[in-house]
């Protein structure tokens, strides 16, 4: 009785570590996704994080060649807003807009997508109140993001923990020189 006893504490605790794991991509990563929009055409995206100089950059390509953009995002500190540049790469302009807040990438119950186990060295995560489901190397790197309320699904490769070259967040010229 005793030894069932420890069992079912041993089960119950293991249970509650696991429903409150929380995990948060490296300082610096990069990687690229791939997708498709509702009219069913592939995209890329090139995703550069850096969480030390608080700098984010995104491209998005369509493999059709319709679309090529980069965002620059950059943030003087956690507490305020940052500067964004949006440069369109298949016609050289660019503009600014202001991004959100800075957005740790976190996943996990304390950021609303509960942690929901842990296979054959894979995290995964999922909100189906919210459609998000995430799923994780053990660093945290993605592997994929599905949101099913917006039938989109990335799935992601060539994923490192850390930036290979930091110019890629350079702005071009053409966005630091425009007036917006």
């Amino acid at each position: 009785m005793i030894k069932y006893s420890i069992l079912l504490i041993l089960i119950i605790s293991i249970q509650g570590i696991l429903s409150i794991y929380n995990c948060c991509v490296p300082n610096q990563w990069q990687g690229t996704s791939l997708s498709y929009d509702d009219a069913g055409r592939e995209f890329t995206k090139n995703y550069y994080y850096d969480a030390t100089k608080l700098l984010v950059r995104i491209d998005i390509i369509y493999s059709d060649g319709s679309f090529n953009q980069s965002t620059y995002s950059s943030y003087v500190n956690l507490h305020q807003t940052g500067t964004e540049w949006v440069m369109n790469n298949l016609d050289g302009t660019c503009y600014q807009t202001g991004p959100d807040f800075w957005n740790s990438q976190c996943f996990g119950d304390s950021y609303g997508v509960p942690f929901t186990g842990t296979t054959n060295k894979i995290n995964t995560f999922s909100n189906p109140s919210n459609g998000i489901s995430v799923v994780t190397d053990l660093h945290c790197l993605p592997i994929s993001i599905t949101n099913t309320l917006a039938n989109l699904q990335f799935k992601f490769f060539n994923t490192q923990g850390h930036i290979s070259d930091e110019s890629v967040f350079n702005v071009p010229p053409a966005c630091s020189s425009s007036n917006n």
